[in-house]
């Protein structure tokens, strides 16, 4: 009789140490997963907090330059809408604009009833052909690094989309690790309380068996 109070209490103790090792031992692992995913985390919320003010900034500093330059758009748009309207006013207005050694002399009959719209004669001067020239050559230049800032502008904006889609997919995985650490969803609780309430029935069991 002695002996079987024995077994009981030799089961039951055993029984007993395998539970309190199996939920230390899950206790402890949960407590460092946490330590060092609170570390991570921290890390991160900085990176992604310096990440998303640095974007907020590049956004607003692109729409204040977008608005100047189509201030200035406006601007000269309205003026060669108010002034350069007329032949004589195209006349007078372009030779300005590129900047000559000499003036162009731009000539313009007056209209007819036989030519109502006369040609305007031209007078360029030889030291201005240079300057034309380059001129020319400056507006075509421009076209060409306004085309290719425009494909790196676009490319620029699908980057930086890509970006935006890498930084939610690491937080989600963030957000996924950080709730494994604390438990899990509520299933994963469940099935977690299921495992331990298997492990004393078992034990349980055993105990009967031993009495």
């Amino acid at each position: 009789m002695l002996g079987a109070k024995h077994k009981t209490l030799a089961a039951a103790s055993a029984a007993g140490f395998l539970l309190v090792a199996l939920a230390l031992g899950s206790y402890l692992g949960a407590r460092e997963d946490r330590i060092r995913m609170q570390a991570t985390l921290d890390a991160q919320k900085t990176l992604f907090r310096n990440a998303a003010e640095e974007r907020q900034r590049h956004a607003q500093e692109d729409a204040a330059r977008d608005a100047a330059a189509q201030k200035q758009l406006d601007a000269m748009q309205q003026f060669i809408q108010r002034n350069v309207q007329t032949a004589q006013q195209i006349a007078r207005w372009a030779p300005q604009q590129a900047q000559l050694p000499q003036p162009i002399n731009v000539n313009i009959p007056p209209a007819t009833q036989q030519n109502p719209k006369p040609d305007a004669v031209a007078t360029i001067p030889q030291a201005d052909l240079p300057a034309i020239r380059d001129a020319i050559e400056g507006c075509k230049e421009c076209r060409l690094k306004l085309a290719a800032a425009e494909q790196d502008l676009a490319s620029e904006k699908e980057q930086l989309r890509l970006a935006g889609e890498q930084l939610s997919a690491v937080e989600r995985e963030r957000d996924a690790a950080l709730k494994a650490a604390k438990g899990g969803g509520f299933w994963r609780r469940a099935r977690r309380a299921a495992k331990w309430f298997l492990i004393g029935a078992a034990a349980g069991a055993v105990i009967s068996r031993a009495r």
